[in-house]
């Protein structure tokens, strides 16, 4: 599945004024860091994903001749039948760059391959290359999350920044990884699926009583799809040192890192 995986996907914009198209093509640069990120495209046809504007006819049926209506989100009063997604404006670039995740994952859901055994198991040779990054020592970081292909394009950008990554897609490996390697992070999704015998919750205030007992165990993190301010009080309430909202954008992400680890040392600019 690595292999077939792109890290950077092409998004064309329809329709909108220039002042909203620049705005989101402005947004896209600012996340080019993230994985995934997305890059403005000028030609419909060959982009991957499409952002149209719902409340121009014009647009609508250039996205529809095309027969993109299927990966497009749509911004405006009502969407065409058969979108992929549709936002109210105003224009919110954190919604746009959720939706186009979800639409992403949904896509590559069909290249994903049978479940096995060792696929959420540490590589250990894939981290080498990480773990020498900025001449400092690695640091062993806990991902959970039933999703691979979001446990993927986390991976990749935690290795990116020297760190050794390892996965596990519920509450049960994630606890199994744990009698094996000592975490200085963790990062938890709190839906987990009905495979998981813990949600997110769950597993974060049961790690963090066995760290009590212990005298050890990581920072966690708890990712939500919820920006809401009750999101933020269940995740302390279940003992969480941080949290946050999909999708990861680099400066939240990377303000929780310098939080969380005193030895990280973020990327330049540029």
């Amino acid at each position: 599945m690595a292999e077939r995986i792109r890290m950077r996907y092409s998004v064309a914009l329809q329709g909108f004024s220039d002042f909203e198209r620049e705005g989101v093509q402005s947004f896209l640069r600012l996340a080019e860091q993230r994985a995934p990120a997305y890059e403005p495209a000028a030609d419909l046809a060959e982009a991957d994903f499409v952002i149209a504007d719902a409340d121009q006819p014009a647009a609508v049926a250039a996205v529809s001749a095309a027969g993109r209506l299927a990966d497009t989100v749509f911004v405006g009063a009502r969407a065409p039948a058969g979108a992929a997604a549709h936002l109210p404006r105003p224009i919110e670039p954190t919604r746009i760059v959720r939706e186009l995740d979800l639409l992403l994952e949904q896509r590559l859901a069909l290249l994903d391959e049978p479940p096995q055994a060792d696929w959420v198991a540490s590589d250990v040779a894939a981290f080498d290359v990480a773990a020498v990054a900025g001449g400092r020592v690695a640091k062993d970081v806990l991902v959970v999350d039933d999703s691979r292909i979001a446990l993927k394009f986390l991976q990749v950008r935690l290795m990116r920044l020297g760190y050794r990554v390892h996965l596990a897609r519920n509450s049960t490996q994630a606890l199994d990884r744990m009698t094996t390697h000592s975490f200085a992070l963790a990062f938890i999704d709190i839906a987990l699926g009905p495979d998981s015998p813990m949600d997110g919750l769950q597993l974060c205030q049961f790690m963090k009583q066995t760290a009590r007992q212990s005298a050890g165990g990581p920072r966690i993190v708890l990712i939500t799809g919820q920006a809401a301010a009750s999101e933020r009080v269940r995740t302390s309430l279940a003992g969480s040192d941080a949290y946050l909202a999909k999708p990861l954008m680099d400066p939240e992400f990377l303000q929780t890192l310098r939080q969380l680890d005193p030895d990280f040392v973020a990327p330049a600019a540029g």
